[in-house]
């Protein structure tokens, strides 16, 4: 019986462990701690109720583009204001934006 559950319990701590470090504050990729901004608490409250950081960090888009994304969101349900919306978008254009 221990063996039953030890599959289990195991698979469901390596699912913990790997999504510590997948929070939504995910740093931007040249190691700068992101920036404090209304946007980044939002990112962090509203994104991560239906999605993991995986989902968007490999995205690169500048504001409209990320604003563009967010009310598409808005379309699936997201309750969003535009302000709300612009603030997020900001600040993912700031952490994820296009390469220069």
């Amino acid at each position: 019986m221990l063996r039953l559950l030890a599959l289990p319990l195991c698979l469901f701590l390596l699912g913990i462990a790997s999504t510590e470090g997948a929070g939504v504050g995910i740093q931007p990729q040249n190691s700068v701690a992101a920036p404090e901004s209304p946007g980044r608490e939002l990112v962090q409250r509203k994104c991560a109720q239906c999605h993991a950081a995986s989902m968007w960090t490999a995205l690169r888009q500048d504001h409209r583009a990320w604003e563009s994304t967010l009310y598409r969101m808005v379309g699936r349900g997201a309750l969003w204001t535009p302000e709300e919306i612009s603030a997020m978008a900001d600040y993912l254009a700031q952490i994820r934006g296009p390469v220069k």
